[in-house]
């Protein structure tokens, strides 16, 4: 099971659009200025189209900087505008109907977007209580959902509805555990920054300089891409190994190190997706071989060095590796996936099937409650002095090689943002400094596309119950 990701322009979540046909236009209907708000529930965010004879066009992101989106191709058939914005990997279909373009974002997942030539303003977002995240659980039909957030000196809100598992009768609790996925990537970097600041590591070792002994024929590309690389994903390395090799590592491992130099040794000898700091590719890969290089220069394993590092520092008991929950129990959550004949069936822990393997620890094999989950949000939002310096939170929080993400972030608007998935759960965190919220939000099952848009409205509403 490869851990999934949401794709970054903005992170576009799954959601159905059907259109009509259009009225006859012509080319020059479409030029000129447009405007849209692009929902994608843990955010939206405002959107600007200049569309020029040619026909050429720009797609401008309002809440990002109004930063400017190189679109690839614009073509304009009758009043259907087709846009390819490769530089994100997306595209916009639109159709001309009373004024407005009426079309689908598409960016991994495909979301509904109008452009209006008024500028588009974004609604307040609903705030979530116990029957509004009950209404999401049910409208996705997904076992269960969970929701909490808390405001510096004030407010704090925790929700939880439905069922551990299908098939039985335990209910989930506000103390109960998540699996987190790809969020542990932030940990990583934490940890990371943590290691750094005791002048233990560098941002800038090497990946030839640690393990060129350990992996011998390290392709030229990859030698001198450093922690920075790997951590804001700009180290030019493909997303992940072939499923084929993946699944012959372990599920389960009381020391993975020799499993992660394997994969490390597999992924640094794949061709390059493109050239370092220059290439945005979202990479597990490149998190496990941070992975190896820490367990190379300290000579403890990732699992330790985290609890050491970050866990115990800020007071996460809950956190631990993999599926949560002790085997036959159904003490904790269950992560969910359809069956080969279309039902949702449970997945508990000791099964064959319950999380990626171990060597991904470092990528995406983090549980937590969501107590915790909040006290190590919080950590980054306040920015505590007494666990990172100010100079090691920047560095965390800041995109080192242009874009919006950082070190295991991504930057939206005011808040930084990340979600995870194993393929059998999914969750959404984010921290905005501007305000002192942080907010997190889950479900017990994996079909990442459709649960992104009612996770991430929990995730809003969680936080605009604190405002």
């Amino acid at each position: 099971m490869n851990l999934t990701r949401r794709p970054l322009l903005m992170g576009a979540a799954a959601a159905s659009f059907m259109a009509g046909n259009a009225f006859a236009q012509s080319a020059s209907d479409f030029n000129g200025e447009w405007h849209g708000a692009l929902n994608m529930g843990s955010q939206t965010l405002r959107l600007r189209l200049v569309v020029a004879a040619g026909p050429t066009s720009t797609l401008y992101s309002v809440d990002q900087g109004n930063s400017a989106i190189p679109v690839g191709t614009t073509t304009i058939e009758g009043g259907r505008i087709t846009l390819t914005i490769p530089v994100i990997r997306a595209t916009f279909t639109g159709e001309l109907r009373q004024g407005r373009i009426e079309g689908q974002f598409t960016q991994g997942g495909t979301l509904p977007l109008v452009f209006q030539r008024g500028e588009a303003t974004a609604s307040a977002p609903d705030v979530l209580n116990q029957a509004g995240l009950e209404a999401l659980r049910a409208g996705i039909n997904t076992p269960a959902m969970a929701a909490a957030a808390s405001k510096a000196g004030g407010r704090s809100i925790a929700l939880a509805t439905g069922l551990r598992a299908i098939g039985h009768a335990d209910q989930v609790t506000t103390s109960d555990k998540w699996h987190l996925g790809s969020i542990t990537k932030s940990m990583t970097s934490t940890l990371i920054a943590r290691l750094v600041q005791a002048g233990r590591i560098s941002w800038t070792d090497t990946v030839g300089g640690v393990l060129g002994s350990a992996i011998p024929n390290i392709r030229a590309e990859y030698r001198d891409i450093t922690f920075r690389h790997l951590c804001s994903h700009r180290a030019g390395l493909q997303a992940n190994i072939p499923m084929s090799d993946l699944m012959a590592f372990p599920r389960e491992s009381a020391d993975s190190r020799a499993d992660r130099i394997r994969y490390a040794t597999l992924g640094l000898r794949q061709a390059p997706q493109g050239p370092k700091e220059t290439t945005f590719e979202y990479s597990n890969t490149g998190y496990i071989i941070a992975g190896a290089m820490l367990e190379t220069k300290l000579g403890a394993t990732w699992e330790a060095l985290i609890q050491e590092h970050v866990f115990n520092p800020l007071g996460m008991t809950s956190a631990g590796h993999g599926a949560p929950g002790t085997p036959g129990a159904y003490d904790q959550p269950c992560g969910h996936a359809r069956n080969a004949a279309g039902a949702m069936e449970a997945y508990p822990p000791g099964g064959d099937l319950t999380d990626n393997p171990a060597a991904l620890g470092p990528a995406g094999r983090v549980h937590a409650n969501f107590e915790d989950v909040l006290k190590y949000l919080t950590a980054h939002c306040e920015m505590r002095s007494s666990f990172l310096s100010r100079e090691s939170w920047q560095t965390l929080h800041t995109p080192p090689f242009g874009g919006p993400y950082a070190m295991g972030f991504s930057r939206q608007g005011n808040s930084l943002w990340h979600n995870g998935s194993n393929t059998l759960w999914y969750a959404e965190v984010m921290f905005d400094q501007s305000r002192g919220i942080v907010a997190a939000a889950a479900a017990n099952d994996g079909r990442a596309g459709d649960l992104r848009a009612p996770v991430g409205a929990a995730l809003v509403g969680a936080a605009q119950a604190v405002v």
